[in-house]
């Protein structure tokens, strides 16, 4: 009994493991691609505060995007 609880224990860390790599790998991936979106929108990726700047106009034009899909709420009947 202690045998299939120990290897049910070890099956679930490997799967958490594989999630956490590939978490880390999109994380990566997300990471890269926003250093070429800065490289090419003509920043240079050392000047920290251009890119904050550029997040920061994307975030406030993701939040407008919400506003305008948002949906008057109906009344159930």
């Amino acid at each position: 009994m202690t045998t299939s609880k120990l290897q049910t224990s070890l099956n679930n860390i490997h799967s958490q493991l594989k999630i956490e790599r590939m978490s880390s790998l999109a994380k990566d991936t997300r990471t890269k691609y926003l250093e070429d979106l800065v490289i090419r929108l003509g920043y240079d990726p050392s000047n920290i505060k251009e890119a904050k700047k550029i997040i920061k106009n994307k975030d406030a034009y993701i939040q407008a995007l919400r506003k305008q899909l948002k949906l008057p709420t109906t009344n159930h009947p």
